[in-house]
Formats: structure tokens, C-alpha cells, sequence
């Protein structure tokens, strides 16, 4: 009894954080896959990705690790902006930051996987990070299903939302006058 009030507090505590952060990676990982997929038919990426893969798993390990924790803490501070009402700093940081910081992680990660989970530690890492999304993802199915059925029936009325956000956003950082 006390083994399952304890899982049930734990659920209660760490799934809305994990919710968030599991959907945010969700959709800036869906986003920068599908960009990446254009860029990397140009000859210049193309040539990039080529001299990447060649470098040895331990060289490109930090390459991938610096971009990666540059986005946990681009979003972190970008939670933090939001915390103190500043929205527009942190849609800025959240786009630039961490979505840049993300669009290299992709790339990377995609490019080099096989050299990247060659390195013991790192695999164990990432199939605990797998693990632990999965959970959250089985966690949050039904949730997530109601969400993307009522997405796909109020689509037009999700792009007014955003068109309506970004017309806030254009004037309060002075690109659209009010009226």
C-alpha cells in the first residue's frame, strides 16, 4: 500500500514537468528533423556532414554535448523569462537558443549515431533518456491523443492563435503600431 501511494506521489510530482519537457523536445525535434532534411541537400552541409563523420567517436562526442547542454539551459532560461513575465525575451531565447542549439544536436546526433552510441557510457545514457520519454509518452497517451484529435479538427482555428500571438508579439517589440 505504502509502496503504491509513494509511485503515486512520484507520478504526481514529476509527470507535469516531464509532460512539458517531453512535448517541447517532441515538437523542436519533429521541427529541426523536417528543416534539416531540406538543408542537408546543399553541397556546403552536404561537405560538413562528410568531414563530420570522419572524425572519431571521442572527437565528435563533445561536439554533440556542447550543443545539447546549450539547449537544456537555453530553455531553462527561457522558462525562466516566462516566470517573470517576459514573454517576448522568451520566445527570443527559446527560438535562438535552444532552437539552434537543437537544429545542431539533430544534426549531429543523425550524422554520427552509430559512432555516437559506440561509447559505453553514452549508449547506457541514452537508453535510460529512451526509457525514461517512453514512460512519459505511455504516461500521457490518452491525453495526447484527445490533444491531437482536437488539433486536427480545430486547425483553423489553432493558425488565428498563432497569427493572433504573433501580431502581440510584432507590437510589443515595436515592429507593428497599435490600431
Amino acid at each position: 500500500m505504502r509502496r503504491k501511494w509513494v509511485r503515486q506521489l512520484r507520478d504526481v510530482l514529476l509527470l507535469p514537468p516531464a509532460l512539458l519537457y517531453v512535448i517541447i523536445e517532441e515538437i523542436f525535434w519533429n521541427g529541426a528533423t523536417a528543416l534539416l532534411r531540406q538543408v542537408s541537400r546543399t553541397w556546403p552541409v552536404r561537405a560538413l556532414q562528410k568531414q563530420l563523420v570522419a572524425l572519431p567517436a571521442p572527437v565528435i562526442l563533445p561536439l554533440f554535448l556542447v550543443p545539447e547542454i546549450l539547449s537544456h539551459i537555453g530553455g531553462f532560461w527561457a522558462a525562466y523569462l516566462i516566470t517573470r513575465g517576459e514573454w517576448a525575451a522568451a520566445m527570443l531565447a527559446g527560438i535562438v537558443i535552444k532552437g539552434s542549439a537543437t537544429l545542431m544536436v539533430v544534426w549531429i546526433y543523425q550524422s554520427c549515431e552509430r559512432k555516437l552510441l559506440s561509447i559505453g557510457w553514452f549508449a547506457v545514457v541514452h537508453r535510460q533518456a529512451l526509457r525514461g520519454r517512453d514512460w512519459v509518452l505511455e504516461k500521457i497517451r490518452p491525453g495526447r491523443e484527445l490533444a491531437m484529435r482536437l488539433l486536427r479538427r480545430s486547425r483553423a482555428g489553432v493558425v488565428r492563435r498563432f497569427a493572433a500571438i504573433r501580431q502581440v508579439l510584432a507590437m510589443k517589440l515595436g515592429f507593428r503600431r497599435r490600431g
